[in-house]
């Protein structure tokens, strides 16, 4: 048979195979492991945009900023909106945003939609509608879909009309309150 190794010298398991097992000793006693019942170190990663975000055209779909990291595991974000995973796998992208009409008469209407690597994800898009002069309201769903590592994420938007965007608010006093981000969104390997 092998020679026994002390378990520095052991070769680094860098992928997990669907199927996998593992041996491992506990009490005396030595267990088949499958790999779905290990849990990893899921990556992760939060994220918030700190400034209002309105755009100049209504024929133009733009992506969510999120540009702040808040905190994170494995996922980064890129040019301010591509929310990058280091390694493969299921990811939940879940989101809040924002939104505010800044005048206006009439109704007008935001989709929202995913997209992977640049590339719209079918049947992603939601329509949403804001009374206008400063009406707020909040759009918050999530999408969960396989990656790639080095694939990324992006929401993607367009308006019917220019002066609807998404707000962000300051801290505020009486009582005191935390700032309210124009985007929130957090990436979660599952």
């Amino acid at each position: 048979m092998g020679q026994d190794l002390p378990i520095s010298l052991l070769p680094e398991l860098t992928a997990i195979t669907q199927n996998a097992e593992f041996a491992v000793a506990q009490g005396g006693t030595t267990y088949r492991v499958k790999n779905e019942n290990i849990i990893t170190n899921r990556l992760w990663g939060s994220f918030i945009s700190t400034v209002s975000q309105y755009v100049v055209s209504t024929t133009t779909a733009y992506s969510m900023s999120a540009a702040t990291q808040t905190s994170g595991n494995g996922v980064i974000v890129s040019a301010d909106t591509r929310f990058v995973v280091a390694s493969a796998g299921t990811y939940n992208l879940q989101f809040s945003c924002q939104m505010e009409s800044t005048g206006g008469g009439s109704t007008q209407t935001m989709d929202i939609w995913l997209a992977i690597n640049g590339n719209n994800v079918a049947n992603s898009n939601t329509q949403l509608a804001v009374n206008s002069n400063n009406g707020r309201n909040v759009a918050a769903w999530n999408f969960v879909e396989p990656l790639n590592a080095g694939d990324y994420m992006e929401l993607k938007f367009r308006v019917s009309d220019v002066r609807l965007g998404f707000a962000y608010q300051g801290t505020q006093s009486s009582p005191t309150r935390p700032a309210i981000p124009s985007v929130i969104v957090t990436l979660t390997q599952v």
